[in-house]
């Protein structure tokens, strides 16, 4: 009976393992260069210092977090109203590159800039 828990429990962590590696692991897969990513993002700016806008401070973060990823933004960073950006990345970003991506823009980078990503996807 202990051989049999004891199995149990080697092949549990084995699969814990294995679960966690892959959720937690960078793989990247291969894109086309001609892809694009499309990033939708809402911005909160709460007590900016005075001399700079929601728009300077959204370039800067964007350009910021394009260093953890394979892609660069083509064209203008466009203020959609309400607090809402858009923006155009290529080539594409991966699963892997979207989600860094994701996090660098939701963390709190730049102090009094909240951000909550509404669309990271492919663009069609």
């Amino acid at each position: 009976m202990r051989y049999v828990a004891a199995l149990v429990a080697v092949v549990a962590g084995v699969a814990g393992i294995i679960v966690l590696r892959d959720a937690t692991l960078s793989t990247h897969q291969p894109v086309s260069p001609d892809s694009r990513t499309e990033l939708i993002i809402q911005v909160d700016v709460r007590d900016p210092e005075g001399s700079q806008t929601p728009d300077e401070m959204v370039e800067a973060l964007l350009l910021y977090c394009r260093i953890e990823v394979n892609s660069d933004p083509v064209g203008e960073i466009v203020d959609v109203g309400d607090g809402a950006f858009r923006a155009m990345f290529q080539p594409a970003m991966d699963a892997s590159n979207r989600r860094q991506f994701r996090g660098c823009l939701e963390d709190w980078t730049i102090d009094q800039l909240q951000v909550e990503v509404v669309r990271l996807a492919d663009a069609a």
